[in-house]
Protein backbone atom coordinates (compact mmCIF):
# COMPACT_ATOMS: atom_id res chain seq x y z
CA UNK A 1 0.00 0.00 0.00
CA UNK A 2 2.83 2.39 0.80
CA UNK A 3 4.38 1.87 -2.63
CA UNK A 4 1.08 2.67 -4.36
CA UNK A 5 0.83 5.82 -2.26
CA UNK A 6 4.37 6.80 -3.33
CA UNK A 7 3.55 6.15 -6.98
CA UNK A 8 0.44 8.32 -6.74
CA UNK A 9 2.50 11.08 -5.17
CA UNK A 10 5.04 10.93 -8.00
CA UNK A 11 2.27 11.11 -10.62
CA UNK A 12 0.70 14.10 -8.85
CA UNK A 13 4.11 15.80 -8.58
CA UNK A 14 4.70 15.29 -12.32
CA UNK A 15 1.26 16.66 -13.18
CA UNK A 16 1.84 19.72 -11.02
CA UNK A 17 5.33 20.24 -12.43
CA UNK A 18 4.42 19.85 -16.09
CA UNK A 19 0.80 21.08 -15.90
CA UNK A 20 -0.61 18.05 -17.72
CA UNK A 21 -4.07 18.44 -16.22
CA UNK A 22 -5.81 17.76 -19.52
CA UNK A 23 -4.52 14.16 -19.56
CA UNK A 24 -6.95 11.69 -17.96
CA UNK A 25 -5.60 10.20 -14.67
CA UNK A 26 -5.78 6.63 -16.04
CA UNK A 27 -3.46 7.59 -18.89
CA UNK A 28 -0.97 9.12 -16.44
CA UNK A 29 -1.08 5.91 -14.41
CA UNK A 30 -0.58 3.63 -17.43
CA UNK A 31 2.27 5.81 -18.73
CA UNK A 32 3.98 5.90 -15.32
CA UNK A 33 4.56 2.18 -14.87
CA UNK A 34 6.12 -0.39 -17.18
CA UNK A 35 7.78 -3.79 -17.11
CA UNK A 36 10.86 -2.27 -15.44
CA UNK A 37 9.08 -0.45 -12.60
CA UNK A 38 7.86 3.02 -11.91
CA UNK A 39 9.07 6.60 -12.06
CA UNK A 40 11.93 7.82 -9.89
CA UNK A 41 10.77 8.32 -6.32
CA UNK A 42 12.75 10.79 -4.24
CA UNK A 43 11.42 9.38 -0.96
CA UNK A 44 13.15 6.01 -1.16
CA UNK A 45 16.41 5.73 0.76
CA UNK A 46 17.65 2.19 0.15
CA UNK A 47 17.98 -0.33 -2.64
CA UNK A 48 15.54 -2.61 -0.80
CA UNK A 49 12.87 0.12 -0.78
CA UNK A 50 13.54 0.81 -4.47
CA UNK A 51 13.22 -2.89 -5.37
CA UNK A 52 9.95 -3.15 -3.45
CA UNK A 53 8.57 -0.01 -5.11
CA UNK A 54 9.54 -1.21 -8.59
CA UNK A 55 8.06 -4.66 -7.92
CA UNK A 56 4.75 -3.02 -6.98
CA UNK A 57 4.86 -0.87 -10.12
CA UNK A 58 5.56 -3.92 -12.31
CA UNK A 59 2.61 -5.78 -10.75
CA UNK A 60 0.37 -2.76 -11.35
CA UNK A 61 1.60 -2.60 -14.96
CA UNK A 62 0.70 -6.28 -15.49
CA UNK A 63 -2.73 -5.73 -13.89
CA UNK A 64 -3.45 -2.69 -16.08
CA UNK A 65 -2.47 -4.60 -19.21
CA UNK A 66 -4.67 -7.60 -18.33
CA UNK A 67 -7.68 -5.38 -17.66
CA UNK A 68 -6.97 -3.29 -20.78
CA UNK A 69 -6.91 -6.40 -23.00
CA UNK A 70 -9.91 -8.07 -21.37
Amino acid sequence: MNNLWLLGGEIIRAVNTYEEYSIPPAVNLRDSVDEEGGPYCQHLHSEEEQRSYNATCRKLHRFLNVTKNA
